[in-house]
């Protein structure tokens, strides 16, 4: 057979899916009862609690980098808007 990379690629990609599915829908029944247990969600939180503070500092720098990229990105689009407002002020006298 001539199989294009095309169909390859296509071919696992419906294969990761079908797996991704059957994982999700075999875990629903094990987590629903797990999520149920209070000596396992009380755990889940005493480890959620011990990552967060093992790793503080680290969450925190992220957090601000992710902050001013935000407000970079928004200073930007600003720009960029700026910039597009005069050019379509222009445009529809050119039309006519």
């Amino acid at each position: 057979m001539n199989e294009t990379p095309d169909f390859d690629m296509l071919a696992k990609g419906v294969a990761t899916g079908v797996v991704a599915t059957i994982i999700v829908e075999s875990g629903k029944g094990a987590i629903g009862t797990l999520a149920k247990n209070p000596f396992v969600m009380f755990s889940l939180g005493l480890v959620t609690g011990y990552f967060a503070h093992k790793y503080r500092k680290e969450i925190i720098s992220v957090t601000h980098k992710t902050a001013e990229h935000g407000k970079d990105f928004m200073v930007r689009q600003k720009e960029n808007l700026k910039n597009m407002l005069p050019e379509c002020r222009e445009a529809p006298e050119e039309v006519k």
